[in-house]
Parts: structure tokens; sequence; C-alpha cells
């Protein structure tokens, strides 16, 4: 199939450079003039995306080369209506293992999308001439444009001519330094964006600098001037009805858009429910979902609510079909720092001052269960500062171009639990099988 989808992917030199700040403002912008916009974001980041969807008030989504195929990423893309905002990881070429692999190149290159590079100005200036003459010539790009972080009004023509004048690249605009507008960082990333009060008054004031300071009009040529998406459809069949239960509050906010679009597709209707608040579990569910996200931030508030914990306890020992990833196997263990949870598997969590066995992993499973089968092996990411004291050996994660494994994962016939979240379109056997044991569960009952 073919489709022309108007698209612009934003990068960086590194994280920290203002990506997610210009993205956020840029997709508020298009869309008070009126565009149609979908946004994206390369990797398998989850934070940066409840940015995007803030800014926009529409589910942002993943695209991800290590995590599923090149089709799959142009399939994701063709959804777009009148322009697709695609929002880097790290910088520009940075991707697995000190390689470009699954970096935000390898998506413009792949999809033939052009680039922005946000450079961070602040404290450089001909040293700027330097950075971005090695970005063009690294190696061969689809950079069409710079936009300039930190700079002021009055000395932003001087940056632009001096670029301009040696570069062969076209200098778009600037951002100035906004301290109000700053977006804070923790453990595990940015502070998300249903945690920021003022989040609204931030995206609006972002939209309106980037209208005065940047050349919109020639960002949107950019934008336009691509050729068609060339792509063979991905078909995603109806399975059968069922009801999905899934967490979601400021405990347990990691997830992919696109997992519930997949279960969505297969016939199951996702109903929201929140451990923090909600005092039971949503009646008649035939499956239940607790991804990642804060547990540990919400422990004692996780821990107070008892008669939560009763409905979900009385709900697994009747074998609901169970995914539980990262925060979401933390709370069904024993405890977190201490703090009593669910303790529907055994094992207590316990958090660290360091990430652990953070990034990309192959996830091979040793044994028969819901959503794997024993020898089967799919990609997955892990991202958490936890450890738990239950030797889970169901699973054997590897770190891919490395030698490095390490053992971990519950699988039962009614559970998949720990810290790897998976991603449903690199397998869709995965949803299948959760559907239809959803079903089956349905009617047991």
């Amino acid at each position: 199939m073919k489709k022309k989808v108007n698209r612009i992917l934003i990068s960086a030199f590194g994280s920290g450079s203002g990506k997610t700040t210009f993205t956020m403002g840029l997709l508020r912008l298009l869309q008070k003039k009126g565009l149609k916009v979908s946004s994206y974001k390369c990797g398998p980041d989850y934070i940066d995306t409840m940015f995007h969807t803030k800014a926009l008030n529409i589910p942002a989504r993943n695209i991800d080369l290590f995590l599923s195929s090149e089709n799959t990423v142009k399939n994701i893309l063709s959804d777009t209506e009148d322009i697709a905002v695609i929002e880097g990881v790290m910088g520009f070429y940075d991707g697995i293992a000190f390689t470009s692999d699954a970096s935000a190149y390898n998506i413009s290159m792949v999809t033939d999308t052009p680039v922005i590079i946000i450079v961070d100005a602040k404290g450089k200036s001909a040293t700027l001439k330097a950075l971005i003459s090695g970005m063009l010539n690294y190696k061969k790009n689809n950079i069409k444009g710079i936009i300039l972080n930190r700079v002021t009004k009055s000395s932003y023509p001087v940056y632009k001519n001096m670029i301009e004048s040696e570069l062969n690249v076209q200098v778009l605009g600037y951002i100035p330094e906004m301290a109000d507008c700053t977006l804070k960082s923790r453990h595990l990333g940015l502070i998300t964006a249903d945690e920021m009060a003022d989040i609204e008054n931030i995206i609006e004031k972002i939209a309106c600098q980037l209208e005065i300071s940047i050349d919109l009009d020639n960002l949107l040529k950019i934008a336009e001037n691509t050729p068609d998406l060339e792509y063979d459809k991905q078909e995603i069949n109806l399975i059968g009805k069922c009801i999905i239960g899934v967490a979601k509050d400021n405990a347990f906010c990691f997830y992919y858009a696109d997992n519930l679009k997949v279960l969505e597709k297969m016939g199951a209707e996702i109903i929201y429910f929140s451990p923090l608040s909600d005092k039971e579990l949503p009646k008649n569910l035939d499956g239940l979902i607790f991804y990642g996200g804060y547990p540990e931030l919400y422990a004692e508030q996780l821990r107070a609510n008892k008669s939560f914990i009763s409905s979900l306890q009385k709900a697994y020992y009747n074998k609901i079909p169970l995914i539980a990833e990262c925060g979401g196997f933390m709370y069904i263990s024993q405890s977190i720092d201490n703090f009593e949870m669910a303790s529907l598997i055994k094992g207590s969590c316990k958090m660290t001052t360091k990430l652990q066995n953070f990034g990309y992993v192959n996830v091979f499973a040793n044994k028969d269960s819901m959503l794997l089968k024993k020898g089967e092996n799919v990609p997955a990411h892990e991202f958490h500062y936890s450890i738990i004291d239950e030797d889970y050996n169901d699973c054997i994660m590897r770190k891919p171009k490395s030698s490095r494994s390490w053992q971990g994962v519950l699988l039962l016939d009614h559970v998949y639990a720990g810290y790897p979240h998976l991603y449903f379109l690199s397998n869709l056997k995965l949803a299948e099988r959760f559907i239809i044991k959803a079903i089956h569960f349905n009617r047991a009952l």
C-alpha cells in the first residue's frame, strides 16, 4: 500500500536539549491552526507520550524499531490524518549499544522522514557551527532544519546568519529561555504530565511563543515534501467480546497506547480503574492489566486501600487472566519497602539507588503459559529501580548485542508478571492469547 503522510521528526544532540518542550508546544500550535495532528515518540518511552497526549487531548503512540518491524512502524504512521509529529529519543544517532540501531536516525531513514534538530545554544557561539557540522556530516541523513533553544530575540539573527552562511541547513527559529516552563525530573525521568497542576498553562505559553519565534510555514513545507509511505497493511482480527480492566492513575501510568488499541480491535472493551482511589475492582471483568508507573511513591496510599486489595485478591484466586508489568509486578508482590501490597505472589520489592537491568531485552520463555509458549522469545523493555527478593526463573532476559542475561518473570496459566514491558505489536499472538483466555474466563463463571 501507499499513503501520503505529511511528517516531521524532532531530534537533538542528546537528552535535555528541549525536544519534549518544543514538541509539546508544536503539537498544540498545529492543532490550534486547525490541523488534525498525530503524535509519536521514538523508542519505548512512556512519559514523553503523556505530555504529547496533554497537548492534543488524544493518545500519543510509540514507534520503535527494536520492539517492532519497519512495516509495523509504517502502519502506525499511516493512521495520520493531516500531519505526524515524531519526537526522537536521546541524541539523534543514539541507539542500541552505542550504535544507531533503533535510534531516531534509524526511524527517520526507514520512514524517509525529514528531521528538525533542536540545538541548545546556551553558552555557545562559534562552537555551534562545529557541533551542527558534525551532526550534518556524520553520515547520510534527512536533517532539514535547526531550531535554536535558549537564545534571545536580539541574538537570534546573529546566530542564524552565522550558521546559514557556512552550513547547508536552514535555521527555522528559536526558543528563548522559559524558566517557568521547565519540565522537572526524578528517578525514572520527567515528572508526569498528570502530576503537574500547571501543565495546561505551560503548553499554552510554549505554543504562543513558538507562533512568534519559529517559521511555521517553512516547517510545514518540509513536512509536506515527503514521499509516500509504502507498507503492507497489518491486519488485526476480531476474536471475541470481553471486558479488560486496566489500572490507570498516578501510580500506574506507563503504558503503550497501541497495546490497548490492539486489544480493542480484537474485541475487548477497556475499563479503567484506580487502585489508589477505587474501593473495589469494576464488576464483570474478564481480564486485568497492571502496567508500570510509580507505586513506590504511593505505597502508603495503596496499602491503605484494603477493600480494593480484597477485591483484587478474590479475582486472582478465581484465576482471572492477569498481566502485571514492572510497577504492576511490584504492586501484586508482598511489599514495597516494607509497605504491604496485594500479596498475590511471593516476594518483596526494595527500591535501589540505580537503574536495574535498564533498556531493551529479549525475553525467552522457559515454560508454556497464558502469554508465552516454551522456547518463544519476544522483545521487551525494562525500566526500574527496584528489585524483588524472589527468584522467579520462568524467563531468561538477554540484552541485545551483549552476552549479559538474567532470570526473572512469573509465568502461569493465567498470569504474566515481571519487570519487562511487553509490546503486543511485536507479536500479536500475545494479545490473541490474552483475549482468548479472558473469553474463556467469562464463560467459566
